[in-house]
C-alpha cells in the first residue's frame, strides 16, 4: 500500500482559498498528479476551502473524485499565547516555539505528548481531538484491509495491498496522520520537519512478516514539481529565514 500525504497549495487564510501563487501551484501539482492515474488511486479531502481548492486540478488531471472527511480538518486546537512578538495571540499546538516543546519529554512519546502542559489548559481538547485523528485515518485505512493492532496493521487477506490512497490536507493535520500511521509523537514531525504549500510525502507499506505491515517514509515534503517548473517553494508555515534554491 501507498500513502500520498498532499499539503494544500500557498494559502489565502482570510478566504478560506489560494493566493495567486498558490493557484500556480496547485496546477504544477495537476501535472504531476496526472501520472499517478496509473495507480489508479483513491482520494479523500480535507473540507477546508484551500485544501479543496488544491485538490481540483489534481482530481481533473486525475479523472478521480475525492471523498470530503471531516476528521482531515486542519488540528486547529489553540494552545498558548506567543511570547516572541509576533502578533499571533495565541498559537496552534504544531505551532509552539523551540523552548517550549522540548522542554517536556513526553512530547516525545507517541501519546504521552496529549499530557504534555500546554499553557491555556486545553489537554481536555487535545486528546479527543488526537483521538479522532487516529480514528480517521485507521478507518481509512482499515477499509482496505490494514487494521491497526498495536503500533503495527494486521493486513487482512482481501487486503488491497496495491491500493494508492492520497490524502489532500493540512501541515499540521499531515503531520498528525503521519506520526500516527508510523508510530511516532506528533511535535517532533510538527517541529523538526516542515511540509511546504504544496508538497508531496510518500509513505510504502513494509510487509515482510506476511500479514503484518508497518509504514516507511519514503519521500517527505518534495516540491519538485514547483522547481522543475522554476516556482519557488512558499515558506509559509516553515518560519525560516529564507527558502534556498536547491
Amino acid at each position: 500500500m501507498q500513502l500520498i500525504f498532499v499539503r494544500h497549495a500557498e494559502p489565502d487564510y482570510s478566504v478560506d482559498g489560494l493566493t495567486p501563487k498558490g493557484r500556480r501551484e496547485a496546477e504544477l501539482l495537476a501535472r504531476r498528479a496526472a501520472a499517478w492515474t496509473a495507480l489508479d488511486p483513491v482520494c479523500f479531502c480535507s473540507p477546508a476551502g484551500r485544501a479543496q481548492a488544491t485538490a481540483a486540478p489534481s482530481l481533473a488531471a486525475m479523472g478521480r473524485t475525492a471523498e470530503t472527511l471531516d476528521w482531515m480538518t486542519e488540528f486547529t486546537i489553540r494552545g498558548h499565547r506567543r511570547p516572541d512578538g509576533s502578533g499571533h495571540d495565541t498559537s496552534v499546538l504544531w505551532d509552539q516555539l523551540p523552548d517550549f516543546w522540548t522542554a517536556d519529554p513526553r512530547n516525545e512519546e507517541p501519546d504521552g505528548w496529549t499530557d504534555a502542559a500546554y499553557p491555556g489548559d486545553h489537554a481536555d481538547e487535545v486528546k479527543p481531538h488526537w483521538d479522532w485523528i487516529k480514528g480517521g485515518i485507521d478507518g481509512v485505512l482499515a477499509r482496505f484491509g490494514y487494521v491497526r493492532e498495536k503500533a503495527f496493521y494486521r493486513i487482512a487477506p482481501d487486503a488491497a495491498r496495491d491500493a494508492t490512497l492520497v490524502f489532500f490536507c493540512h501541515l499540521g493535520l499531515a503531520c498528525a496522520a503521519i506520526a500516527h500511521v508510523i508510530h511516532a509523537a506528533p511535535p517532533v514531525l510538527w517541529h523538526g520537519f516542515f511540509l511546504a504549500p504544496s508538497s508531496v510525502t510518500v509513505l510504502n507499506s513494509e510487509e515482510r512478516q506476511g500479514d503484518i505491515a508497518g509504514f516507511r517514509v519514503q519521500v517527505f515534503g518534495d516540491t519538485s514539481h514547483l522547481r522543475a517548473a522554476g516556482e519557488p517553494p512558499s515558506p509559509m508555515g516553515g518560519f525560516q529565514r529564507r527558502v534556498l534554491p536547491l
